[in-house]
């Protein structure tokens, strides 16, 4: 993986997809498309594994995440509310 990442405008990033894929693929590298007279990071062409490590690591995450709600519920530390009882409290 390269240290620096490519940074390529829409109409670039547009132009250069192939090889940026490529690139993402072979060489593990990120490409940043951006957008706007900021040149504002709104994409980037990144590897599919890395996506994939992430959504698994999000998923185990979560639930870790819903493990330790349900225990709290079993240890009486947190208790059930209904939407419904949320949304009259909130005017929903």
């Amino acid at each position: 993986m390269s240290d620096e990442a490519t940074e390529l405008s829409v109409s670039q990033a547009r132009d250069r997809f192939s090889d940026a894929v490529n690139r993402a693929i072979y060489a593990g590298e990120v490409t940043f498309v951006t957008r706007g007279r900021g040149h504002i990071r709104a994409a980037a062409i990144v590897p599919a594994a890395w996506v994939e490590a992430y959504e698994r690591w999000v998923d185990h995450e979560d639930g870790l995440l819903a493990t330790q709600r349900l225990t709290d519920l079993r240890e009486g530390q947190s208790q059930v509310i209904s939407a419904e009882a949320v949304a009259a409290e909130f005017d929903l």
